[in-house]
């Protein structure tokens, strides 16, 4: 009997590697590379790895640590007929893929890449029976980030050290990110409360009422004089309307949305949310977690009405299509439940509160998505006195009369109308001792970001990506660039201190910049850019700024490699030097006068 195994299979994460190993016979064998097994190299012009005069040619080694990983999949390659790459359905896992088949192409055997977005038996075994060629244009532009981070990471990182403290650091996204909770302090900072008035009226018709002045009032003297003419008379209603107004629910979560709302509802950061979404992932209890996109298949659609129509919750007649803010981000279904009979509620087999709490929110707001909307009963009230048509006071007020999906996220809406339903021309009287009040009100700061807000601007910007999101909040909090107190972020002297120095010297601390540079990522994966082009049009303008700020803070560069110099003493005889900083490649020295 022959034993031989004839596929092999390699997957990221060793959790994944043997849930998928159970969906599939003996004659596949499905092991983990454990993510990336290869790393830039930290030698050449500023140690970054990367032949900038020969077209960005990077150089990667084998990372140290997965040298045992390598060879276990090698050993199990030499015994399987073909390697199929099931790494994860992004820029990352297909790199991963590539580096993979680059690793392992002296066996000479047969390589495809597999793609799937859950980890199902039947989604599992339709991946494998269509493998494809590995996407480099997908690789490209992962290439053309790392390099990009690279060549500022570390090259700006040194600079921030030699003139402005040690253990420094800059970086192409998370130094913009430190500047928007830097930029928002100084707003804060600067911002100049104004005084503003508000008048409200206590009215009667059968009930007593408020209702407020309608224009905004800045000058104390007219908001006497405006005082004085809602006083002393009768009012009648100009405008009433009362309709019903509909409430829709949200499309089904994508990364961002799922770590806003694991911070708002429950202040768990995105960091822990990544980590319990990736475990879920990885078990099979939901669909890939890292996508920009709002679709969900056709057969998922269909179920979740099929499962919605059995629990006898409401569902529009048609189901409900959501379209992405950009069609190049569709690569992906959305975050969405991978099978919807494991209810949050019923299931026990996930004991970690965190992953708890992840998978009933991705659940719920799958299920809401395409349920009807709720109702509101609404009222809005506008009168004036009899006399002055043109000084408005209003109200308003909404109650819930059908709950539609607010009833699967378990929203208990008690707000009332509080205002009776009046008619047009009804007359009103002033009701109370002191009937109409002003009170002295003054303007507000902006708000400092929560992890919810920094996050959603971070996505209005078009900064970074959803999936790097964790990591940046992260290593700017740990840096000490900014630091959260409660639930708001606040920017440290040391964040606004590089953030200046970092603003006055680099282009890619423009919020626009950088928001461009993402959009330039995009279009490499698509297509539809050459990644050593775009390289080549960041880098000239990026040293001349580099040089620029080394020159002006009183640094020179070295004129072989392009790196800073540092000064540098003779133990011997005290007599002090300029020496490359890059001195492990570069030996170039100078005599300091």
């Amino acid at each position: 009997m022959n034993n031989k195994l004839k596929t092999l299979v390699i997957v990221e994460s060793p959790a994944k590697a043997e849930k998928i190993q159970s969906f599939l016979t003996n004659d596949y064998i499905v092991m983990a590379s454990k993510g990336h097994i290869t790393e830039l190299a930290k030698g050449g012009k500023h140690g970054i790895g990367v032949n900038i005069d020969n077209n960005f040619k990077p150089h990667y080694v084998l990372s140290d640590d997965k040298v045992n990983v390598l060879d276990a999949l090698l050993n199990a390659g030499k015994k399987c007929d073909m390697i199929l790459l099931a790494t994860d359905d992004d820029r990352e896992g297909t790199a991963i893929s590539w580096h993979l088949s680059e690793r392992l192409k002296d066996l000479d055997k047969p390589m495809k890449r597999v793609k799937f977005n859950e980890i199902k038996k039947a989604k599992i075994l339709k991946a494998i029976s269509s493998p494809e060629e590995i996407d480099m244009n997908v690789v490209h532009a992962q290439e053309a980030r790392r390099i990009l981070d690279r060549l500022v990471g570390f090259t700006a990182s040194p600079f921030l050290m030699q003139f402005f403290g040690n253990n420094l650091s800059a970086g192409r996204v998370q130094s913009v990110v430190t500047k928007m909770v830097v930029d928002r302090e100084r707003e804060i900072e600067s911002f100049v409360p104004e005084d503003f008035y508000t008048i409200q009226v206590s009215l009667k018709k059968d009930v007593e009422f408020q209702m407020k002045f309608a224009d905004r009032i800045t000058d104390k003297n007219e908001a006497d004089k405006i005082k004085n003419k809602l006083s002393n008379t009768k009012y009648i209603v100009s405008e009433s309307i009362s309709k019903d107004e509909e409430k829709y629910p949200l499309p089904p979560l994508i990364t961002s949305t799922l770590q806003r709302l694991m911070s708002k509802l429950y202040g768990i950061s995105a960091d822990r949310t990544m980590k319990a979404a990736q475990a879920l992932y990885e078990l099979g209890f939901c669909t890939y977690i890292r996508t920009d996109s709002v679709r969900a298949s056709d057969e998922a659609i269909e179920d979740v009405r099929e499962f919605l129509k059995n629990k006898n919750l409401n569902i529009p007649k048609k189901p409900y299509v959501y379209k992405n803010k950009d069609a190049s981000q569709d690569a992906h279904e959305c975050i969405r439940p991978s099978d919807l009979n494991i209810e949050p509620k019923n299931n026990y087999s996930i004991i970690d509160p965190d992953e708890k709490l992840v998978y009933e929110t991705i659940y719920n707001y799958f299920l809401a998505s395409q349920m009807v909307p709720a109702i509101y009963s609404t009222l809005k009230i506008t009168a004036h006195p009899i006399n002055e048509p043109k000084l408005l006071v209003k109200a308003s007020g909404k109650a819930l009369k059908s709950k539609g999906f607010l009833e699967v996220l378990g929203i208990n809406d008690e707000s009332k109308i509080e205002i009776p339903m009046l008619n047009k021309k009804d007359e009103l009287e002033l009701f109370g001792n002191d009937p109409v009040k002003v009170e002295k009100k003054q303007t507000q700061a902006p708000p400092r970001f929560s992890e919810d807000k920094l996050i959603k601007f971070l996505e209005d910007k078009s900064i970074g990506r959803p999936a790097t999101y964790a990591e940046l909040l992260s290593k700017i909090t740990s840096r000490n660039y900014v630091e959260k107190k409660g639930s708001v972020f606040h920017a440290t002297e040391l964040g606004k201190k590089i953030t200046d120095v970092l603003d006055k010297f680099f282009t890619f601390m423009d919020y626009n910049y950088s928001s461009n540079m993402e959009h330039e990522l995009d279009k490499i994966e698509h297509g539809k850019l050459d990644h050593v082009q775009m390289l080549k049009n960041f880098y000239p303008s990026y040293k001349k700024e580099l040089e620029r700020a080394y020159i002006d803070n009183g640094g020179t560069i070295c004129d072989k490699c392009g790196n800073p110099m540092s000064v540098r003493v003779v133990k011997a005889s005290g007599v002090k030097f300029l020496s490359c900083s890059n001195f492990k490649f570069c030996k170039n020295t100078k005599n300091l006068s």
